[in-house]
């Protein structure tokens, strides 16, 4: 008999047992057991709350629930049912390990990380868990912690997944030579990796080789379109060869699949600014400040926007924010040549501007293109 066969069977048995004694908890218990394998989340659903209401202390049962919550997609209720059973002294991996899932796609990484990290103290030392810790750690902005998770998975799949993921950790710390070896070996093998691309990608960027930057990032789109790393890198490219209006697309996408990633932001203002929008770069600079007034580019680029629009007082008062937060961040040193080259004279502006993509604004200063290249790697928090 198929395995589906005898799981029904078994299924129809304990359902005609269960009609005879209706509150006996063990049968509603392996009935709901039963419900779970053959993917019949609401009969497994109500099969363990019925538990639950007949044995309030079950803690397997709250458990269970937890686990069709998860299936369910129901992350707040399963993550308070897990919590409430590690609050009560229960001290199981796999509660810890459901716990960190539940919170990891409710978005709420630093939780989820300390989860991880306690399913592994207690006996879960798995891929699949050290894969979630690192990515959470990540997430965070925690990178050496994520590398040495991400070390560990490695250490325990050896797959291409947790190499071309620790590629990626090591770009973000800024260790390219060892990232850009990583990224290369997974894509001698697997050509279509998404994270070995992303490195790829982004080192071509950052050597300008337009055409293979491009290749890398599409080659993710294709695969993941809500990749907010491709589609920034895209846009970047496109901004290189001056195609304003499909740049500025590209890198909309990207906020939207990276909201609140101050970067992007910051690339959006400048490549709208690229293409003679100042009033709508002001904005993409302002919501840049929204999602974090401590970076200095969010403020200058402000600034730059401000210049631009002839708005000087206003731009001066955001130079200074910038300033205060890093004297060398690229808005600062574009405005403050603006001033110095307009002199009263605005139509240099829309001059600076148009040469801004390849040309420094002061000797010794970064390119456009080359600043808004390194948003490429996550910035940690």
């Amino acid at each position: 008999m198929p395995q589906a066969d005898q799981l029904q069977a078994q299924t129809e048995r304990f359902e005609s047992f269960l009609s005879s004694d209706p509150d006996n908890a063990s049968l509603l218990t392996q009935l709901g057991e039963l419900y779970l394998q053959a993917g019949k989340l609401d009969q497994a659903l109500e099969a363990f709350q019925r538990v639950i209401a007949l044995t309030p202390g079950a803690a397997v049962a709250h458990g269970r629930l937890a686990t069709v919550y998860l299936a369910l997609h129901r992350f707040g209720e399963a993550g308070a049912s897990l919590q409430g059973l590690i609050d009560g002294g229960e001290n199981d991996a796999a509660l810890f390990h459901n716990l960190g899932l539940a919170l990891y796609y409710q978005e709420r990484y630093a939780d989820a990380a300390k989860a991880f990290a306690s399913a592994q103290q207690y006996g879960i030392d798995n891929a699949n868990n050290a894969r979630y810790l690192a990515h959470c750690l990540h997430h965070e902005g925690d990178l050496d912690a994520a590398n040495a998770a991400c070390e560990h998975w490695v250490s325990i799949a050896g797959d291409p997944d947790s190499n071309a993921y620790l590629s990626l950790v090591n770009f973000d710390m800024g260790e390219r030579e060892r990232a850009g070896a990583l990224a290369q070996q997974v894509l001698a093998e697997h050509p279509d990796s998404v994270d070995a691309n992303a490195v790829a990608g982004a080192l071509a960027l950052e050597k300008q080789d337009i055409d293979a930057a491009s290749a890398s990032f599409e080659r993710i789109l294709s695969q993941r379109a809500d990749n907010g790393r491709a589609w920034l890198g895209l846009g970047l490219t496109l901004m290189h060869k001056q195609n304003n209006v499909d740049a500025i697309a590209a890198m909309t996408r990207a906020s939207v699949c990276m909201p609140g990633h101050a970067g992007t932001l910051i690339a959006l203002g400048w490549a709208k600014l690229n293409a003679g929008d100042a009033v709508g770069a002001e904005q993409a600079f302002r919501d840049a400040v929204d999602a974090d007034r401590n970076f200095a580019e969010s403020h200058g680029g402000l600034a730059a926007a401000l210049v631009t629009q002839g708005r000087i007082e206003e731009a001066k008062l955001a130079m200074t924010l910038a300033n205060k937060l890093d004297s060398a961040n690229f808005g600062s040193v574009y405005t403050q040549a603006a001033l110095l080259k307009l002199d009263g004279r605005a139509e240099l502006a829309d001059r600076l501007i148009e040469r801004a993509l390849r040309q420094s604004p002061l000797e010794g200063t970064p390119t456009l293109f080359e600043h808004l290249a390194t948003f490429l790697s996550m910035r940690p928090k």
